[in-house]
């Protein structure tokens, strides 16, 4: 068989909301020793999560993580990880006031990277999304390059009132236009190159309390298919209750041009997070 006939197998694709990793805490830093254990409990966390994924090991691999400090916290996990190949394709580098945000988006793969990038989103008078995206595209056979964005959209914390409830949706909205936007071609048309968008989307597809968000509906209307509808609804939570709270679906990986292979698996994260991790293989 030639190289060029040679195609990826499988990749296997997760994303996890680190929750303020490594520290925990969203101001100030915990001490190091504990830093050091969640860095380490983390990196078990996704190596036994890619193993419930991807028994034999061989698959590729991207992962979208969010709310990671920066850089350095986003090579330590990666090297906790443990996987052979697997490496740090971008960071993003957003800015809070007058120092770097603690909540930034990361993808590692496995995979050749074409260009990676991030940014910041698009402002909109008044209704600008907090953050940004992080891009990677990553070479999934010799002639097929897929996009990758990690994304962690507007949450609904804190919010008084429905005005501040409708601002926070049309942030989500915003936020999620642009990427549509993005991967269309200049006739407005979906193109069908393999693409994934991942991450904690802060709303929930099946809750009435999001039955207002509009983003799923366009995404599927582009193309885009939900990997965790692939689940009963009883599988599916990955942000789980506590007290008042009910189990909620905050993490999604959503896909186009990609053919999804077995169920995807949800992973809780114990004390480490208060978000699972989400994987799902593809061929």
């Amino acid at each position: 068989m030639s190289i060029a006939a040679i195609v990826l197998a499988a990749v296997t694709v997760g994303t996890w909301n680190g929750q303020w990793f490594p520290s925990g805490r969203a101001e100030h830093r915990a001490a190091p020793e504990v830093e050091a254990r969640t860095i380490a409990d983390a990196g078990r966390l996704l190596r036994d999560g890619l193993a419930k994924a991807d028994p034999t090991g061989t698959n590729d691999v991207i992962l979208c993580l969010n709310e990671i400090r920066g850089p350095k916290e986003a090579g330590a996990l990666c090297e906790a990880i443990g996987r052979k190949g697997l490496r740090v394709a971008v960071v993003t580098g957003y800015r809070r006031r007058d120092r770097f945000d603690q909540q930034q988006d990361v993808i590692l793969t496995t995979l050749p990277v074409a260009d990676s990038s991030w940014s910041r989103w698009r402002g909109t008078k008044g209704k600008t999304p907090p953050r940004g995206y992080a891009r990677a595209s990553v070479v999934l056979s010799p002639g097929v390059t897929g996009v990758v964005y990690a994304v962690h959209l507007k949450s609904n914390y804190g919010q008084t009132d429905d005005e501040i409830a409708y601002k926070n949706r049309v942030k989500r909205t915003l936020a999620v236009e642009q990427l549509l936007e993005q991967e269309r071609n200049r006739r407005g048309h979906a193109r069908q190159r393999p693409v994934v968008i991942a991450g904690d989307f802060n709303a929930d597809r099946w809750s009435d309390e999001f039955k207002a968000d509009t983003m799923f509906a366009s995404m599927e209307s582009d193309g885009f298919a939900n990997a965790l509808a692939l689940l009963p609804s009883s599988e599916r939570a990955t942000h789980p209750g506590r007290g008042k709270w009910h189990d909620r679906v905050f993490d999604y990986i959503m896909y186009r041009s990609m053919k999804p292979r077995g169920l995807p698996k949800v992973v809780p994260s114990g004390q480490i997070s208060d978000h699972s991790a989400v994987f799902m293989t593809f061929e």
